[in-house]
């Protein structure tokens, strides 16, 4: 469903990613970890298009020169040339970190916004589907999403992402700032909704969690990748344990 091949990318004269190659294959739950500053996020804009968007706000400004090379094909077309809105038509959508919701508007204003692109007779059906996957929002809908709990706005966040009806979600550090029980909640219904028919990309610090559920894994470090495989095979092997594990 998704490739990534040979990705470099280059703010100014820091390289952040080297080559990168990366597939995720429909259906699968595929998580990609790594170290703080290893490059995660920065592939994750890359494949979804903000760099590219970030690169063109750029131009004639003085804050230095976005380069990036490679090519991303998504169900066989290469997308590596569109913008954000674009690639999110297409059916690959980012649930960025930092969860970002519209802070004065409501929880169910929120997750309008994020179906604006579904046709009208839809968009009922889908609000209904992400009010089953997390209750809480449903109880929520017309509090100030400003209001709510850090947990809660991880919901709204990948509830909003959900609204687009992407046939690959990307999700970048769910858990982050989550207390144990929402965290496990919350990866709990990522893998719900892979196990609905939704391919998922993962970028998740919780390593062990992270990978328990996914299919294959790859490890991303200083910009490069370092290891891919089964999740189960990284999961039992000592080297990788010891490295990203603590165990």
């Amino acid at each position: 469903m998704l490739e990534v091949r040979n990705l470099s990318l280059l703010y100014g004269k820091a390289q952040i990613l080297f080559g990168v190659d990366l597939s995720v294959g429909e259906g699968e739950l595929v998580c990609l970890v790594g170290p703080n500053g290893a490059g995660k996020t920065s592939l994750l804009r890359a494949i979804s298009g903000l760099v590219r968007l970030e690169a063109w706000l750029r131009r004639g400004t003085r804050e230095g020169e976005i380069l990036l090379e490679g090519e991303v094909y998504f169900q066989g077309r290469p997308i590596h040339g569109l913008l954000p809105h674009e690639i999110a038509r297409l059916g690959l959508v980012l649930c960025p970190e930092r969860r970002r919701p519209f802070r004065e508007l409501s929880v169910e204003e929120n997750l309008l916004a994020g179906g604006l692109l579904l046709p009208k007779g839809e968009v009922r059906d889908r609000l209904a589907y992400v009010y089953d996957l997390f209750p809480r929002l449903y109880e929520r809908r017309r509090q100030r999403a400003g209001n709510l709990s850090g947990g809660e706005q991880q919901m709204l966040a990948i509830g909003r992402a959900l609204m687009a009806k992407p046939k690959l979600l990307v999700i970048d550090e769910p858990s982050t700032g989550l207390a144990p029980k929402v965290r496990a909640m919350v990866l709990e219904q990522i893998a719900r909704v892979r196990r609905e028919g939704v391919t998922v990309l993962l970028v998740e610090q919780e390593a062990a969690r992270a990978l328990a559920l996914a299919n294959r894994a790859y490890v991303l470090s200083n910009g490069r990748l370092v290891r891919q495989g089964k999740a189960r095979d990284l999961l039992e092997d000592p080297q990788f344990q010891k490295a990203y594990l603590g165990l």
